[in-house]
């Protein structure tokens, strides 16, 4: 059941909840609103809360036939920790699709790179969900591999049904040992790459891209309170001044932003 507040605002109910691993769990909601796209993200806040402010949660995939929506969300604090305890049935204020999309830069026909990094890789799995029939190698890397197949096939959703993928953890276990971008050869083999994940995972994939003059746009993570531009709290600095990460975003040209440690 989804029950629309206004045009973008929904009351919807929890169709699924369940653990990839201690830290990382999906969610899946009934969506009936407007059909979002690979890129764009919810604000997302459970009735039941004692948190003030929504969450900002990527599409991890959304599946159009059966009307569902689904986050791939890591326990960070408070607000994450109680979608993690929701229970089947439980209602949330989905507040979206909000932001740009892949699609917009995605070259028709084109090779595409995809790297993503711990549940940065959320929105570029369901860009592979979306586009099934593009060209996308996918690069995902963790800190700590997987304990069996199952859980790395629930962590990487439709990553696992990309052209060519390669899966690093700084650990090693059950996959490349090391970062995944120490497994990026060949940049120029790509007409453009699409990456998302932590600051120094997006600063390495710039930095390769620019040496090897391949284009490049990153989704950028930012702590938000609005998710309409009015509050100005998710700045991301570029060097003709800030933008907001939610309506200016949250995909930029790696040209466009200034990527701090």
């Amino acid at each position: 059941m989804c029950v629309a507040i206004n045009t973008k605002s929904f009351v919807c109910e929890l169709a699924a909840n369940y653990p990839v691993n201690g830290e990382t769990f999906i969610t899946q909601f009934v969506w009936d609103g407007p059909a979002p796209k690979a890129g764009q993200f919810f604000m997302v806040r459970p009735q039941r809360s004692s948190v003030f402010l929504a969450r900002p949660l990527s599409i991890f995939e959304f599946n159009p036939v059966q009307n569902m929506v689904k986050f791939l969300i890591t326990k960070r604090g408070k607000g994450t920790e109680e979608l993690g305890q929701m229970q089947i049935g439980e209602k949330v204020e989905l507040t979206g699709p909000i932001g740009n999309a892949w699609e917009d830069y995605l070259p028709e026909n084109g090779k595409v790179a995809l790297v993503g990094g711990g549940t940065g890789i959320a929105p570029l799995a369901a860009l592979v969900a979306e586009k099934p029939d593009s060209y996308f190698h996918f690069f995902a890397g963790f800190k700590s591999g997987f304990r069996n197949k199952e859980e790395e096939n629930s962590m990487l959703g439709a990553a696992v049904n990309a052209k060519k993928l390669i899966v690093a953890a700084e650990d090693g276990r059950n996959a490349l040992n090391g970062r995944v971008v120490d497994y990026l050869f060949e940049p120029r083999n790509y007409d453009v790459m699409f990456a998302c994940g932590p600051v120094l995972l997006l600063k390495a994939v710039i930095e390769k891209c620019k040496a090897n003059n391949v284009p490049c746009y990153v989704s950028m993570e930012r702590y938000m309170a609005c998710g309409v531009g009015a509050c100005l709290g998710c700045t991301v600095q570029t060097p003709k001044g800030n933008r907001r990460c939610c309506v200016d975003g949250p995909i930029f040209s790696s040209e466009e932003v200034v990527i701090d440690e």
